[in-house]
Parts: C-alpha cells; structure tokens; sequence
C-alpha cells in the first residue's frame, strides 16, 4: 500500500468518525476550530499507530508527524470536509 493510498483511507476514516461525532450534536457545536481539533486527535491516534509498526516512521517523526487536520463545513448542508495536509515550515 503506497504512502498517499494510505493517508486517503485515514483521512476517509477521520472524516466518517467526525460525521458520527458531530451528528447529534447542536449546529452551535460544529464550528470548524472544533471540527479540526477533533480531526487532528483522530488523525494523531492513527499516525501514533502507523508509528508503532514502523520503527522507521518512529526515528523519522520522534519530534511529531508534519501533518495537520484541516477541516470545512458547507453551512447550509452542515456537511463536513477533511483533508491531511503537511506543514509547511514557519506556517502552522
């Protein structure tokens, strides 16, 4: 399984667990902030165990993964949106 095929299944994952977090709960509570926080534990969680399995991937990313949960909500649908991206050095 390639690296990319990879993160398109976790994102996948992340977004069917913040559909099913976010679903009954008050439209006050799905704001983006709170949906990207969720989104980033969910996807820490994941590349946390891809590192356990990994001991490559455990030296490479020691200090933390250089990746960030990014979420959109369409307002009208309430319909969320995540995507993985990496961070770019001095911007997140």
């Amino acid at each position: 399984m390639s690296d990319l095929s990879m993160f398109t299944q976790i994102q996948l994952l992340i977004r069917q667990n913040v559909v099913r977090y976010f679903a009954n709960m008050p439209n006050s509570e799905k704001t983006v902030d709170k949906v990207e926080a969720f989104a980033q534990k969910q996807l820490d969680f994941f590349v946390d165990g891809l590192k356990k399995q990994s001991p490559d991937l455990a030296k490479t990313w020691k200090n933390g993964h250089p990746f960030l949960a990014k979420a959109a909500i369409n307002t009208k649908t309430l319909t969320f949106e995540i995507q993985i991206v990496e961070k770019e050095p001095g911007k997140f």
